[in-house]
């Protein structure tokens, strides 16, 4: 069977992001559209997005998922904002859509299952890697978070920075973060004095 190089590649590559390739690296593989449609029909691959097939399954892992959308999105995308928070495991459950921020002032349209975000300030001191996903760093994940998800959600998921010790609490910042009013009204009595 001639496929059987080409297969092995895109078993490599898949296994390498979470099972999900794209169209472009089966082409690098060596597998045209044509011959990515055969696969489809045989349930040897599986789209998830235009351009982005899971390989041998369907049922994609959450990091799977999250894989899937970078690709959809383009080689300099990156998690970002509540889905970049559960990647650092500040909070507890992944929510659809997935939050992904491509570089540049002009956003992609959004797609099934993504939401996508544009920022002309997403430079490499920003973005980070957990699990070989692209993610932003802790410290733009709490900012995003901060303008765009309920102070509830934001509030969870900086004291859980804090407590993995991946931030510092510092400033008049610290007394968001406070467990209790006593807690903030005690801290406020230290800077005091």
């Amino acid at each position: 069977m001639r496929d059987k190089p080409a297969d092995r590649a895109v078993a490599e590559i898949a296994a390498r992001q979470h099972g999900v390739v794209s169209i472009a690296q089966l082409r690098a593989a060596g597998i045209d559209r044509r011959a990515a449609a055969r696969r489809v029909q045989a349930g040897r691959l599986h789209r998830l997005h235009r351009g982005v097939y899971a390989v041998g399954h369907c049922r994609v892992s959450l990091q799977g998922r999250c894989f899937a959308a970078l690709l959809a999105c383009g080689e300099k995308a990156v998690l970002s904002h509540a889905s970049a928070a559960f990647v650092w495991g500040l909070l507890d459950t992944l929510r659809s859509p997935l939050d992904v921020t491509v570089p540049g002032r002009s956003g992609r349209a959004n797609r099934r299952g993504i939401r996508v975000h544009s920022s002309s300030l997403l430079d490499r001191a920003s973005i980070a890697s957990r699990g070989g996903i692209r993610v932003t760093n802790v410290e733009r994940t709490l900012r995003d978070l901060r303008r765009s998800a309920e102070r509830g959600i934001y509030l969870r998921a900086a004291r859980r920075a804090i407590d993995l010790r991946l931030v510092e609490p510092a400033g008049p910042a610290a007394d968001e973060l406070t467990r209790s009013e006593l807690e903030r009204l005690f801290l406020a009595l230290c800077r005091r004095h």
